[in-house]
């Protein structure tokens, strides 16, 4: 291929296949939230053993998950900030490293104060990368297939907890829960030590980076060989705003009410799921059914999540995505509904918990679809990270909720229709989203083209 003089990258990278490099930045992406799928959800899956190992009651390990929660939306706030300033890859691997570190120092820890604090540190890293791991896949991404390829990502955060499942279930009961610890603290150094040599930064990043035009160049070629050669220049209809005033400009006229309808969303959407992954084991086990198939009730959630996940993606690139929110969210409703009034026995309860996991994990992941291909490249990290920041207080409310309603000795099925409120709050937001979508200053920033939203 003849190189161009000039070379925009936004029409460049959409203008590819979905080849080689794409595949990589997706594998490596989903990677990154297999791993963080896997630390998030732990202190779940090993919370019935760690109540009988230190004999307390399990309402004290709500600060536990609380904190975990709290050092995610923290991390979460940090991260897109500093993504948009010094990369997404910097990020990333620093983030990896971090969680990884205080994960495994977690195993030894020797009583609630100290794995609290420790679940708080950990959190920071994990808050950190996972939207930068989307937002990255989100940029290499061809339009057509940007929220698939989000959501498919997402898919590693289901898988990362359902892997959480059934590892608990096989490793618990022979070498402790520690053993849960261990493992999610040692498997994620390695691979940050193998993202230094492999992970690209972002093309759309370095395209506002003029001192990042060689490591672009060759990024291009990689992609497409021939693309580009020195004398190509690069062009984005795109500012560096190097982190600087990116909150201002997601809180702008412009971008204020879908910026605060993704945070409504996410927050609530995120309260129903971490109420459900920090507590589903538990809530089965006091139903009267075994440890064990409490861990698989748990596991099956998160399954369902994963089909959820592809599912939602490839139908917001071919319809209406808020119409696609607002659906999977009733069906949401309908399925805690359901679990709320019947009593369908363990397969039963498999079941219907796999079509909720497949409701209401997808849709978590498509509020981050939604976000990352709203914002332009100068506030992408930002608005996603800030939007997954703010929904993790959500994340904690879940938890902490979930501690009271259990330590008032709510049942079963008072439990389950608590859910269904939050699950309504998010549809009116998907609907509120896509209202205001719809208009054309929705899209436009007061200093970033229309096309840039792409």
């Amino acid at each position: 291929m003849k190189p161009s003089s000039q070379l925009d990258i936004q029409a460049f990278l959409d203008s590819r296949p979905f080849g080689s490099f794409q595949w990589k930045i997706l594998l490596l992406c989903l990677t990154v939230l297999v791993l963080d799928g896997f630390d998030v959800v732990a202190m779940g899956f090993i919370a019935p053993a760690l109540v009988a190992d230190w004999n307390i009651p399990r309402e004290e390990l709500g600060v536990v998950m609380s904190m975990g929660l709290f050092g995610l939306a923290i991390g979460a706030l940090m991260g897109g900030p500093l993504a948009d300033r010094f990369g997404r890859r910097r990020v990333i691997i620093a983030a990896i490293l971090f969680f990884g570190l205080t994960s495994l120092i977690s195993a030894w820890s020797p009583n609630i104060e100290v794995l609290s604090l420790l679940r708080f540190l950990t959190g920071l890293g994990l808050g950190a990368s996972q939207p930068n791991a989307a937002t990255l896949a989100s940029e290499y991404a061809p339009r057509k297939y940007r929220s698939l390829m989000v959501t498919v990502v997402y898919c590693g955060f289901t898988l990362g907890a359902a892997g959480g499942g059934f590892l608990a279930n096989a490793m618990i009961p022979s070498y402790g829960w520690e053993s849960i610890l261990v493992v999610g603290g040692v498997v994620p150094i390695i691979f940050a030590a193998l993202l230094c040599f492999v992970l690209p930064e972002s093309a759309k990043f370095m395209a506002v980076k003029q001192e990042r035009r060689a490591e672009l160049q060759r990024i291009v070629n990689a992609i497409s060989p021939g693309s580009a050669n020195d004398e190509t220049r690069f062009i984005t209809p795109e500012r560096d705003h190097a982190g600087k005033g990116a909150i201002k400009l997601i809180l702008s006229p412009s971008h204020r009410l879908i910026t605060l309808a993704l945070w409504v969303g996410l927050f609530m959407n995120l309260l129903t799921v971490y109420f459900l992954n920090s507590w589903l084991p538990i809530i089965v086990k006091d139903d009267g059914f075994s440890m064990a198939d409490a861990a698989l009730v748990g596991a099956m959630i998160q399954v369902g999540g994963t089909l959820g996940n592809i599912v939602i993606g490839w139908e917001m690139d071919r319809f209406n995505p808020h119409k696609v929110m607002i659906c999977t969210l009733i069906g949401a409703a309908v399925l805690t509904l359901s679990l709320a009034n019947l009593s369908p026995g363990l397969y039963g309860l498999m079941a219907l918990v796999f079509a909720l996991g497949f409701c209401i994990n997808s849709a978590n992941t498509g509020w981050t679809a939604m976000a990352a291909t709203y914002y332009p490249t100068e506030m992408r990290a930002t608005g996603t990270s800030w939007m997954t920041g703010i929904g993790r207080f959500g994340a904690i409310l879940g938890a902490s909720v979930g501690a009271i309603l259990l330590g008032m000795k709510w049942d079963f099925g008072h439990l389950f229709m608590f859910l269904t409120l939050p699950i309504g709050i998010a549809a009116i937001a998907a609907y509120v989203k896509g209202l205001r979508d719809r208009k054309p200053s929705a899209a436009a920033s007061h200093a970033v083209p229309k096309a840039s939203h792409s």
